[in-house]
């Protein structure tokens, strides 16, 4: 292996003991305080965009916990149990599609709920921007897409020290018709249609819609989360194209290390979706930051510890006023 090779390969890496490792951590802290905080206020849990936000939240903690980690420990560490034990491997891709799918998705039924919300006719209005509806939306989506993923199940085996899919038919679907579309085509054109109609939909509507404060603020915080997954889902949803033509070509360790490189920095790219929410939340909402505060002021209240001398001064104090009461 050439020199340039190993210095790639190197950066590689540090990209995951720098990088990815801080993201995980960082994701993590952020989704469960996003759990925590949409949970913990009735105007929150009551909201549907919201519960759509939050099953976005517990997916993500998922996601890193089960996927992406073992991902950095196999790339960064040389950890990765899955690439030597095909139950493993089996259940690592599995769980890689089934737990990031359903988070994709959930931003773009929120944003769906925002044009229902706003949407002039009351009868739509109130059939799909309903509690019911997002309900439904969210265990469906992952009912739909774990089974639409089961044959990863099958295709999957460690061959050669690395997990890979076998290559059928059914990986050409997925990697030409299913991940172009779930991962680029289909979230950039529903979050246009969805952000252009709503935006519509509140200039002709009246003004109490356009200055519900809750309802703002959730818009605020929704388009951000929308560009970040409508941007990095361009490459990381065309990677596997790439592959897939290129895997009969001849390539040496110079161009194994580049294309592992990009990996890294288009994956990387990509978790920004599952790191950065709690983040774009609590800067773009003021009822956001209030929550926590409260939260936070909640919780070291209750672990308050009282010195001892308090303890015993009010001990004495009680014992005097009972012996007053008797005298």
């Amino acid at each position: 292996m050439s020199s340039v090779a190993v210095t790639i390969n190197k950066v590689s890496h540090w990209l995951n003991y720098l990088l990815a490792l801080p993201m995980i951590i960082l994701g993590i802290i952020g989704a469960i305080l996003t759990i925590i905080i949409f949970t913990s206020h009735r105007s929150f849990y009551r909201n549907p965009t919201i519960i759509y936000l939050l099953a976005g939240a517990i997916m993500t903690a998922i996601h890193l916990l089960t996927s992406y980690l073992q991902s950095i420990l196999a790339d960064g560490f040389g950890l990765g149990v899955f690439n030597t034990n095909d139950i493993v491997c089996r259940e690592y891709n599995y769980l890689l599609y089934v737990t990031t799918v359903p988070t994709i998705s959930f931003p773009c039924w929120a944003s769906f709920n925002q044009y229902a919300s706003t949407c002039r006719e009351v009868s739509f209005r109130n059939r799909w921007s309903s509690m019911r509806v997002a309900r439904f939306a969210i265990i469906g989506s992952i009912v739909f897409w774990a089974i639409v993923y089961i044959p990863i199940i099958v295709l999957s085996q460690s061959i050669n020290g690395v997990c890979v899919l076998i290559v059928s038919p059914i990986t050409k679907i997925y990697d030409f018709l299913v991940t172009p579309l779930v991962y680029t085509i289909g979230p950039l054109t529903l979050i246009i249609i969805f952000t252009w109609s709503t935006k519509r939909n509140l200039r002709s509507t009246a003004l109490s819609y356009r200055h519900d404060r809750l309802a703002k603020q959730i818009r605020r915080m929704l388009l951000p989360q929308l560009i970040v997954l409508a941007i990095s889902g361009i490459p990381y949803g065309l990677q596997n194209i790439y592959f897939d033509l290129t895997s009969s070509v001849l390539k040496d360790d110079l161009q194994k290390a580049v294309e592992n490189l990009f990996v890294q920095i288009i994956r990387l790219f990509y978790h920004c979706n599952f790191v950065c929410a709690f983040y774009i939340y609590f800067y773009r909402s003021s009822e956001v930051r209030r929550v926590l505060k409260r939260v936070i002021r909640k919780t070291f209240e209750k672990n308050v510890i009282i010195p001892v001398d308090t303890l015993v001064d009010t001990f004495y104090t009680l014992q005097t006023l009972k012996s007053m009461k008797h005298i």
